[in-house]
Order: structure tokens, then C-alpha cells, then sequence
């Protein structure tokens, strides 16, 4: 019988600053971790591959979205804060197999970028920039990895 910690690390996505952390779950609580991570009461599990899982929001994308998160090979976006867990050959929590740079390099991150239409306004007593509206546009990129700590 193999001795396991009290604790395993999995890998935090925030999805409000686009970066990744790893963290640290309680094998005994980790599903009530996972909720607070990504804030809320109802998450779907994804199976990213044979030993990897990813708790996601059930209604991240019916929410005010901040970004998408595109995984490699999966069919549906996510959406909000992702955590992702290594799962052993019984189906427990798990050390990841992989390591926090390889899971990002599955990831796409999808931002929202307003740029501004700007105008000049010059007359006798006026001399400005004015806005006439916004152009949106998605900007496509891997997260960021947090390496020293949480953030």
C-alpha cells in the first residue's frame, strides 16, 4: 500500500489575470477548494486526457466573460477560472503527470481588446481628441505562468 500526502498539487488558471499557478489541494476537501478557486456552487469535470481533469464553472459562459480558454483538441471553450487535477489509475486525485508549462501550452487564451476611434476637434475656443466609437477585436495568447508563488 503506497503512502500518499495530505496534499496534491494541481494548477490554478485564473481567468481574470490569464496567468497559471500551481497550488496546493487537500486530498481529504478538495472539491470544496475547487469551488472557491473558481467561484461557484455548480462545476463540470472535463477530462483533459487519461490522467488529467479540469474543473470548470458550469455557468462560465453564460457570466460576464473576461476571456475563453480554448483547450487543445477539446471541443467546447471554457469560460472564468479553470483547476486542473492529476488522476491516478483508480480515479483519485493525483499528482499531475504534467508539468504547469505543458498544460499551458494546451491552453489559448481569448481576450476582448477595445481600441478607440479617435477624431479631432479644432474650432475657435476647442482643440481636443474626441472618441466616435470603439473597433473590438480578440487577442489570442497562452497564459502566463506564475512561478514564485501564488498571485
Amino acid at each position: 500500500m503506497t503512502n500518499k500526502s495530505e496534499f496534491v498539487t494541481a494548477y490554478f488558471y485564473d481567468a481574470f489575470f490569464g496567468a497559471m499557478a500551481n497550488i496546493s489541494l487537500s486530498r481529504a476537501n478538495y472539491i470544496a477548494e475547487v469551488k472557491q478557486r473558481i467561484k461557484c456552487s455548480f462545476f463540470d469535470v472535463a477530462r483533459l486526457d487519461d490522467n488529467h481533469d479540469v474543473f470548470v464553472d458550469d455557468n462560465g459562459l453564460t457570466d460576464g466573460l473576461h476571456t475563453i480558454v480554448r483547450l487543445k483538441d477539446f471541443p467546447n471553450p471554457f469560460a472564468g477560472n479553470l483547476v486542473i487535477v492529476g488522476r491516478d489509475e483508480h480515479g483519485d486525485i493525483a499528482e499531475p503527470r504534467m508539468t504547469v508549462e505543458e498544460i499551458a501550452e494546451l491552453i489559448t487564451v481569448y481576450r476582448p481588446v477595445m481600441d478607440p476611434e479617435l477624431t479631432n476637434f479644432e474650432g475657435p475656443d476647442l482643440i481636443g481628441i474626441g472618441l466616435t466609437g470603439l473597433n473590438i477585436r480578440m487577442n489570442k495568447s497562452e497564459p502566463i505562468i506564475v512561478v514564485d508563488g501564488e498571485f
